[in-house]
């Protein structure tokens, strides 16, 4: 039976009859994958503990002629932080499985692997959020995997007429990919502020650990967050949404 080794991201399980489950696993030089434990939800397995905790794991699978099956797997890289806080589990699952929802399988993209690999460390270095609160890491994650995607939306110059934007006057149209000027924006369309504009630049293009540093004020991280949920709401292919799932664990 021929076999490869990769580094994957679990991004969930899934139980099956008897002691088997299904694993969604982001890998380095595959893409997304289906991974078929057997025997994993038994008290001895070995695998188990290394796929049920955060972090990146050297797997070992067997391909097969319907799905393929994970031979062996060691957490080579763990967040411990992740699973001793509920805020950060709440974070870490939210764009974990936005990634599930917005990707196809078996389609490499390393890019994705090193995004996720990137956050989760900078996630597993940051202090815990407050609880119920929403955090500047999220939306980091969610503008860097659209760009990643082709879904990332313009905040430079006019979705419509093209022309620099100016700091004030300006409305978000998601469906038309970006941002819309004073004299192009439609009467009804919800505007942004410049704060708001320059922190999702920021976002999308410096490091994850800088994400936690950004200060903003009240209205600037309202805006980014209603401008994250419009572009995870309007591009998710599956039925599920990241967003209700952290409200909900909040």
């Amino acid at each position: 039976m021929a076999t490869y080794r990769d580094k994957g991201i679990v991004l969930r399980a899934k139980t099956l009859r008897d002691a088997d489950r299904h694993y969604v696993v982001f890998t380095e030089g595959h893409g997304k994958v289906l991974l078929l434990a057997k025997g994993s939800r038994r008290g001895k397995s070995k695998m188990a503990p290394h796929l049920g905790s955060f972090g990146i794991v050297e797997l070992m699978v067997a391909k097969g002629r319907i799905v393929d099956r994970l031979a062996g797997a060691d957490l080579s890289v763990p967040y411990r932080s992740l699973m001793g806080s509920l805020e950060k589990t709440a974070l870490s699952q939210g764009v974990l499985l936005a990634v599930d929802a917005m990707t196809k399988r078996e389609l490499p993209e390393p890019r994705i692997f090193a995004l996720l690999g990137e956050w989760l460390a900078a996630l597993d270095a940051s202090p815990a959020p407050d609880p119920g609160s929403r955090h500047l890491l999220f939306d980091a994650a969610i503008a860097r995997l659209m760009a990643v995607l082709g879904f990332a939306i313009d905040l430079k110059s006019c979705v419509r007429c093209r022309r620099p934007l100016v700091p004030e006057g300006n409305a978000v149209n998601v469906l038309a990919g970006g941002i819309e000027c004073g004299d192009c924006k439609d009467p009804g369309a919800a505007s942004v502020s410049a704060e708001a504009i320059k922190a999702l630049r920021f976002l999308r293009s410096e490091p994850f650990s800088a994400a936690p540093l950004l200060q903003l004020p009240p209205r600037a991280r309202r805006e980014v967050g209603f401008i994250t949920d419009l572009m995870l709401t309007t591009h998710l292919e599956e039925r599920f949404s990241a967003l209700h799932y952290l409200k909900a664990v909040a």
